[in-house]
């Protein structure tokens, strides 16, 4: 009779449990997600701007957004209002001017731009610093996401021969730092640069953007200009990942580069990264 009743027990037990969960379920299901606040936000929270140092004052657009609600415009506008925030580093009025701090997304858009006055002759390219936007009011809700970190990162206007010379090649791959020379490559904006994976005579070609606000490498290497002699593929040189994974700084002349290994047949796994720094 004691484990009929115990037996009995467990039953109402598990009974009740499954009633919850499925009252908790049906609950969910009535939940409707289109009702939530409209939050305004940056588009990004953190970006890096960069200006070509020529004493211009050069706008730059933040966008500012709304999040929410059933992800769609609405059918009226949303006013909002940011401010520069005290843990910024840039000075307004020295690096930088705002030229409104009231923005309204229209109805039936998402998004307006905040528009930043950057002062170019002011940013010191060995010294960037940052604006950190704040969104202080909306019409409708605030992201408690409500920061933008804007560096403002001057670059130099491109000299190619600035980049000859030596330099100090920390290679990740094999843990070593290398001395590696840079002289011109015989392509438009080409550099041939020596020994930086530290086989003595290995020779990488590299040809430069000509965009220096984005500055990116890609590889020109084949056969001419080899890394090294495999025993079973002969020559191996090197290739392009992306461009935007190899970039130069035109105002130190650092190299940060970022490789794949070919041979005729196919390319190797893995890639090779080093940064380079002018002596």
């Amino acid at each position: 009779m004691k484990k009929t009743r115990i037996k009995l027990n467990f039953f109402i037990v598990v009974l009740l449990a499954s009633f919850t969960v499925s009252s908790c379920l049906l609950d969910d299901e009535k939940t409707d997600f289109g009702k939530g606040p409209i939050l305004a936000q940056f588009e990004k929270p953190s970006v890096t701007a960069n200006f070509i140092k020529d004493g211009s004052v050069t706008p730059y657009n933040v966008a500012i957004t709304i999040i929410g609600g059933k992800n769609k415009p609405l059918n009226e506008p949303v006013e909002i209002t940011i401010s520069a925030d005290p843990s910024s580093t840039a000075t307004s009025g020295v690096e930088y001017s705002l030229a409104a701090t009231t923005f309204t997304i229209p109805a039936g858009e998402m998004s307006v731009d905040a528009v930043i006055n950057v002062n170019t002759a002011n940013l010191d390219p060995f010294d960037a610093k940052t604006l950190v936007l704040k969104i202080d009011s909306s019409s409708e809700s605030v992201s408690e996401s409500n920061l933008a970190a804007i560096t403002l990162q001057a670059v130099c206007s491109l000299d190619l021969s600035g980049f000859v010379g030596t330099y100090s090649a920390d290679n990740k791959y094999w843990g070593e730092v290398y001395t590696a020379t840079v002289e011109l490559g015989p392509l438009p904006n080409s550099l041939l640069l020596t020994n930086v994976e530290g086989y003595g005579n290995d020779k990488v070609l590299i040809v430069l953007s000509t965009d220096v606000v984005n500055p990116t490498i890609t590889y020109a290497g084949d056969a001419t200009y080899k890394i090294y002699d495999h025993a079973s593929y002969g020559p191996v040189w090197a290739t392009t990942l992306t461009p935007e994974q190899s970039t130069y700084n035109s105002c130190d002349f650092s190299l940060n580069l970022e490789f794949k290994r070919c041979v005729s047949i196919g390319c190797f796994g893995g890639s090779r990264v080093v940064k380079m720094t002018k002596q």
